[in-house]
């Protein structure tokens, strides 16, 4: 087989698993390797990082330039991904992203490549995705992928030029009301828009307040509504997440979670080539009413999160504090000034 000559990336913590991934790519020989690899939190999983360095660059038995950039120190998520996504693309035109939990369909890779040739002078395009939470899409006009404002995570490719430009990595578009009003008319459901800005607000908090994001792709959803941008998701997904286990930062330990069921429970299947493209740049709005629906929280856990978006704006409680720690304090304010 002939070389991949896209740089592909492959971002690793303490997942054994990871081996599994690096074997998928070794069938498509990239010509040039990026491993960032973060480091333990304490002793256990400094054992654990390093072992899991050592499997994967085992697997690496085809003639390619490897990069590392190796942490000594834990990064976190967003500081591994969301920046280190930043890193690879200074010193490249553009790159394929996998996580150690992403096993990719091989036709993910000549997906992403035709992608990225095709659309790299269109801005209104930012990112190319592997997850297609639906499965199996078949849009009416058969086409192989849709164009989305949905950020589906797992498995992507990008563009320099594009990336630096718009990646909203600290999340300041928190801080435009008006932007964030423009944000809301995106969504075709508002509960949907209600739960990622309560996501994106505590993010923000947490970077306001001087602490490490928990995640990179919160920062990437706001990065494409504000902007006004697309994404492109193929119909078939290509990505099988193998990742529901003890090792998991964010999609779950367990498929008996709702949650973790739909964003991670759904099979792979490889895209037929040549690829059938869209005739013109427009939402598909089955596609994105149908996905809205998957990310939308159930029922109790919605009303849960309404009753504390009310309780918050009648008492003005922070986004980075607990209810129920404004509560206590609040009665034992009281308390002592009786």
């Amino acid at each position: 087989m002939e070389k991949f000559d896209i740089p592909v990336v492959l971002f690793i913590f303490k997942r054994k698993k990871a081996v599994e991934i690096i074997k998928r790519i070794s069938e498509i020989k990239p010509k040039k390797l990026y491993i960032l690899a973060d480091q333990g939190r304490n002793l256990e999983e400094i054992k654990q990082a390093n072992e899991c360095r050592e499997l994967v660059e085992q697997q690496i038995d085809w003639e390619c330039k490897v990069i590392k950039n190796y942490a000594k120190q834990n990064r976190g998520v967003y500081e591994n991904i969301g920046e280190g996504a930043k890193w690879v693309l200074r010193h490249e035109k553009w790159a394929v992203f996998l996580e150690d939990d992403n096993l990719p369909e091989l036709s993910f890779f000549r997906f992403c490549k035709e992608m990225l040739i095709k659309y790299e002078n269109d801005t209104r395009i930012l990112w190319i995705c592997g997850t297609n939470y639906l499965g199996d899409y078949k849009p009416k006009s058969g086409e192989s992928y849709v164009f989305t404002r949905h950020m589906l995570p797992c498995g992507w490719a990008s563009w320099s030029s594009k990336f630096e430009r718009f990646y909203d990595g600290k999340l300041e578009l928190c801080k435009d009301s008006i932007t964030m009003e423009r944000v809301s008319n995106v969504y075709c459901n508002r509960a949907v828009f209600l739960q990622y800005r309560d996501a994106w607000l505590k993010e923000f908090s947490l970077i306001s307040s001087g602490k490490k994001p928990r995640s990179w792709d919160y920062q990437m959803d706001l990065t494409i509504k504000a902007n006004n941008l697309f994404g492109i998701c193929p119909c078939k997904n290509q990505i099988k997440n193998i990742g529901v286990d003890e090792d998991s930062e964010h999609g779950g330990n367990s498929m008996d979670f709702v949650m973790t069921q739909r964003f991670c429970g759904m099979n792979s299947y490889p895209i037929d080539f040549p690829l059938i493209h869209p005739k013109t740049l427009l939402i598909d709005s089955e596609f994105e009413e149908r996905i809205g629906k998957i990310i939308l929280y159930p029922f109790k856990r919605r009303m849960k999160a309404d009753l504390a978006r009310f309780i918050r704006g009648i008492f003005d409680i922070p986004i980075n504090v607990s209810i129920k720690q404004f509560c206590k304090e609040r009665i034992c304010g009281d308390h002592h000034k009786k």
